[in-house]
């Protein structure tokens, strides 16, 4: 009997201790496998927009999945259908997706996470503001009060002591023009807040940048680390009695160029990006 218990004791004592550590990290690892398989479900849907329920039910699984200790470090590799962007610093993340509700509708779903370092990392739920505005430059964004768009990369800048983070990021707008957008944020006081008079362009201050065009055609806008330039495609009317249809604008072969002086983006035009 006495042997028995001993077995007994030391089989207790080999049993692996699952430290608080340890928990946390396989709910991380659990929440990207449900998110993966909801992304999947969602984009791969016969009929545009049949899933809005399961798009709402995405958007708050992943908060939650943002609010678990250690997630800022986690990579999440399984999902590969959303914008993952990491500021230079380590001290931004960005994750954005769409959703295809109609012909001509998007829904857009982003959200800012900070490293607190000495803390839990914190998010901030972006959330779709005034229509009205999607267009225009001097759209001083809000966190609740923000253009809905996809970010594809973020650059990193720093004048004096101040870290600015421009976001590049598209808008499929209908089936007639799409937007690309430049806009930066700050983090003051622990949280993300839209800049604005970021922009020179051509002796007047803009919040932003936004570039409209065919939605039958694609340009360019990127961070070119050579130039040291944000480059992107000039845009013109296909033909003058067109100008202001942006419907019917496109890249016309040059390009322009953003370059960061004094804490602010100035506009120099016809830079030359080939080979770059």
């Amino acid at each position: 009997m006495k042997k028995i218990c001993s077995i007994g004791l030391i089989l207790i004592m080999w049993i692996p201790v699952q430290s608080q550590g340890d928990a946390t990290y396989i709910d991380i690892v659990r929440a990207e496998s449900e998110l993966k398989t909801m992304f999947d479900k969602l984009y791969n849907e016969e009929v545009p927009g049949s899933n809005l329920d399961l798009y709402h039910i995405i958007d708050s699984t992943f908060q939650k999945a943002l609010e678990l200790p250690g997630s800022f470090d986690y990579a999440w590799r399984k999902l590969d259908k959303i914008g993952k962007l990491s500021s230079s610093d380590g001290e931004v993340k960005v994750f954005s997706w769409l959703y295809m509700t109609g012909e001509n509708d998007y829904h857009y779903s982003a959200y800012i996470q900070l490293n607190k370092r000495m803390e839990e990392s914190e998010s901030f739920k972006l959330i779709t503001g005034n229509a009205e505005n999607i267009k225009s430059e001097n759209y001083n964004q809000q966190i609740d009060d923000w253009h809905g768009k996809i970010y594809y990369e973020m650059v990193t800048t720093q004048f004096k002591r101040k870290v600015f983070y421009t976001l590049i990021g598209a808008d499929f707008n209908n089936s007639y023009t799409t937007m690309k957008t430049m806009e930066v944020f700050a983090i003051q006081r622990g949280k993300p807040v839209f800049r604005s008079d970021q922009f020179m362009i051509g002796g007047t201050v803009k919040d932003r940048i936004v570039l409209e065009y065919s939605a039958d055609l694609s340009i360019s806008v990127r961070y070119n680390n050579n130039l040291k330039m944000i480059v992107f495609d000039h845009l013109a009317p296909l033909h003058p009695i067109y100008t202001g249809n942006y419907q019917f604008y496109g890249p016309d072969g040059s390009y322009d160029g953003l370059k960061f002086e004094e804490g602010i983006w100035i506009l120099e035009e016809d830079v030359d990006a080939r080979n770059r």
